[in-house]
């Protein structure tokens, strides 16, 4: 029995535990506005999951809740360092995972993270421990836990934040990093040099600002390619990796095409080099040109301009001594990726340079229309999920950005953003006449058109890349959500898409996404894409079982979005489909204050969003707790002044919403009461009968008048004669079209007769 009772104990208190955690994530969403408040609940909610041995999830919750609040850093930093011990610790222990580098590094770490000395950083980046980060950094065969802590390291130390970053000893942490890859270089070994350029390979992808100080130095790049034709093929594919990623910079950029870029064009045009190096060279002779090309549409400095013209120059030049096209190079990286290569350096070289170059229309237009690479593209994702390192592999990133570059719609541009695009288009076109340019009038290119993105995105569906994306989705990194998300939107963008992505399961992926942590970029690109499935189609086909009350709190964070009209308009709309088919969705809205966010949003000065929350407004009001407060005269006069404004609305469909609003409620004694408060009020009402008024607002303004009659009497029935209501009446009563207004009409004239009104037929 003591047995059975011991066992029943961590079942009872992980029961408990559970309990908590739903409970704190409930507060979460309830609270998300209130940073300290969150911040603390998230600590909480960490410190269970601890008990609950998931490490991971703690540790996200601790870096969340420090982000949010600064009163939660101190607890915070202590909670990462226990949880950062313990999962050391809790790792699995096979024979890799047992390296005594892990204790050092976690040490180390623990150590970066609450320095506040700059003689401390000096000290660590002086000492063996930093040489050995290095060296598991630059070493292939390193194990992945040790090889994630070293990258740990050298990021929190590249990327210093808080007070220290003011005498933070980033030129001494560069020249020690300096010398230890020319120390290598000068040893002259195959071995030495190729850990050099790997760990500098590795600096380039936690800094690109540290990795270039150390390759522009004075004679690095100059004496690298002086020998590189006697290297070894591994060293040659080591140096190749680093001036792909160097490329990405513009000081590297400058050293690369000064001295490196004859030797690229030569290994990416010899179809005997190593594969590998060919690729790698391909993708750095892209990611080059993609540059150079911005560096020449750039003209707000003349030295840039010159530099990126001259840059191309010389690039092109050596493109043409080897017979290499852009053409031609985009169509080797394809060909990495449609035969299916099995060589994950190739393959993610490959990636990389069509990730650049997919900006351009021509290479849009190549890609978005060659249904095999998109196959092969798509499934190559859904391949890389299923390997153990799919969380730290940038592979899934650069194919993120092909999708969402091929998908990406031409941005809209407000009247503001227009006049600066005019303003620009002179600015180029007078640059280009100083430098006696040729100055072809800039057309808007058709490949980037709606109906070519739309082409496009059609294709990239049917090809599997929405299924792709849901392994994205479900990555770990931020970057590689935030992509995922943007591209679900471009895919949803077109109507005629919409059925077949929600039959391809896009929700399942889309709402996780809108309940990243709150107000980031994931979740409102997230919720806007939910939005737009919701705004066209029945949620209740859309949206299965409770699903239709998860979208509440994203659709409310769009209606809260001051940075974007268009998301606040969506958000709107969605939520007023939504609450059209579920009491549930508007109990909800009104526990978590839609109302005040909707309310705001009618002096919009945007008439569509000022529309869509009148609307919102109206259908809110069948809500009885919504339908008592705007009945209540105490609370809500300014209320039912603000919807006989918006009947008198310019825009038919807003006086409509605000009409509708108006009949409901005035089924209240209160309602009726703040009405003939408002200034003109019975001008308004009588302006709802007009001839060239919609069907809807007269009907809506007749059962207004037949409230109020019922509740106030005589005296309103003789300010609406006053205002000539009831010779209205009787022109829509003899109107035999449309039989309810008539119907209507012909009851209410039955109540003014009742006071002693004569009607004159």
């Amino acid at each position: 029995m003591k047995k059975e009772r011991m066992n029943q104990a961590p079942d009872k208190t992980k029961e408990s535990s559970e309990k908590q955690i739903s409970e704190l994530t409930k507060d979460l969403e309830a609270n998300s506005n209130n940073d300290e408040a969150t911040a603390k609940n998230l600590l909480k909610r960490a410190q269970l999951y601890e008990s609950l041995q998931q490490i991971d999830k703690a540790i996200e919750d601790a870096q969340t809740a420090i982000k949010r609040h600064e009163s939660a850093q101190q607890e915070g930093k202590q909670l990462l360092i226990r949880l950062r011990t313990r999962e050391s610790t809790h790792q699995e222990t096979s024979p890799m995972d047992q390296d005594p580098r892990i204790a050092t590094f976690q040490h180390e770490l623990t150590r970066l993270e609450n320095a506040s000395e700059t003689v401390s950083i000096r000290a660590f980046v002086s000492s063996n421990e930093f040489v050995q980060v290095l060296t598991a950094c630059g070493t292939p065969d390193t194990p992945p836990r040790v090889k994630s802590l070293a990258f740990i390291i050298l990021t929190r130390l590249f990327n210093p934040s808080g007070d220290i970053t003011k005498q933070y000893p980033m030129t001494y942490i560069i020249e020690q990093c300096a010398a230890c890859f020319s120390h290598c270089i000068d040893q002259g070994k195959n071995e030495s040099k190729l850990l050099a350029y790997r760990t500098l390979n590795a600096i380039f992808q936690t800094s690109m600002t540290v990795g270039s100080a150390i390759l522009c130095q004075e004679g690095v790049v100059e004496e690298m390619m002086d020998v590189v034709e006697f290297e070894t093929v591994p060293v040659q594919k080591a140096i190749a990796e680093v001036l792909s990623i160097a490329s990405s910079d513009k000081s590297c950029r400058k050293q690369i095409v000064k001295y490196a870029i004859d030797w690229l064009a030569k290994m990416a045009s010899q179809s005997k080099v190593d594969p590998q190096l060919r690729a790698t060279a391909g993708t750095a002779l892209t990611k080059l040109r993609a540059q150079a090309d911005m560096a020449t549409d750039d003209a707000n400095k003349d030295t840039d301009a010159a530099a990126g013209q001259d840059s191309n120059t010389s690039l092109e030049d050596a493109m043409r001594r080897m017979n290499i096209t852009a053409e031609s190079l985009i169509d080797s990286l394809k060909e990495v990726i449609k035969s299916k290569a099995s060589d994950a350096s190739v393959v993610l070289n490959a990636v990389e340079g069509l990730a650049y170059s997919s900006l351009k229309p021509e290479v849009k237009e190549s890609l978005g229309n060659d249904e095999d690479f998109l196959k092969s593209l798509s499934t190559l994702a859904l391949s890389t999920s299923r390997e153990e390192t799919a969380n730290i592999n940038p592979l899934l990133f650069g194919i993120g950005t092909v999708f969402a570059n091929l998908t990406m719609y031409r941005p809209v541009l407000d009247e503001q953003q227009k006049q600066m695009k005019k303003l620009r288009d002179l600015a180029n076109a007078k640059q280009q006449q100083q430098n006696k340019m040729a100055t072809p009038e800039q057309e808007e290119d058709p490949r980037e058109n709606d109906s070519a993105v739309e082409s496009r995105i059609k294709k990239a569906i049917a090809n599997g890349v929405a299924i792709a994306l849901m392994v994205l989705s479900k990555n770990n990194s931020n970057n590689i959500k935030l992509i995922a998300a943007q591209t679900y939107l471009q895919l949803v963008t077109p109507q005629s898409t919409r059925g077949q992505l929600l039959q391809q399961g896009i929700v399942k992926s889309l709402l996780p996404l809108s309940r990243e942590a709150n107000g980031t970029d994931t979740a409102r690109i997230a919720s806007q894409a939910l939005a737009k499935l919701a705004i066209t189609t029945d949620p209740r086909i859309a949206f299965q079982g409770d699903a239709i009350l998860d979208l509440v709190r994203p659709f409310l964070t769009l209606c809260e979005d001051t940075q974007s009209q268009l998301r606040q308009f969506e958000g709107l709309m969605a939520l007023t489909n939504l609450a059209s088919v579920d009491d549930r969705v508007r109990l909800l809205i009104e526990n978590a204050d839609g109302i005040s966010v909707f309310e705001n949003l009618q002096l919009s000065n945007h008439d569509m969003v000022q529309r869509a929350a009148t609307e919102m407004i109206c259908n809110m009001t069948f809500c009885e707790p919504v339908f008592e407060l705007y009945s209540d005269p105490k609370k809500s006069q300014n209320r039912i002044r603000l919807l006989m404004i918006l009947s008198d609305h310019e825009d038919p469909a807003t006086r409509r919403a605000a009409s509708g609003a108006l009949a409901i409620l005035a089924n209240s004694p209160g309602t009726c009461e703040m009405i003939t408060k408002v200034d003109k009020c019975y001008e308004r009402i009588s302006r709802w009968l007009e001839a060239d008024e919609t069907v809807d607002v007269q009907h809506r303004g007749i059962e207004v008048i037949r409230c109020l009659v019922e509740h106030k009497g005589k005296e309103v029935v003789d300010c609406l004669v006053k205002e000539k209501v009831d010779s209205k009446l009787v022109d829509l009563a003899k109107q035999y079209k449309v039989k309810p207004v008539q119907s209507a009409a012909i009851e209410v004239l039955k109540l003014f007769v009742n006071h002693g009104v004569q009607i004159k037929a």
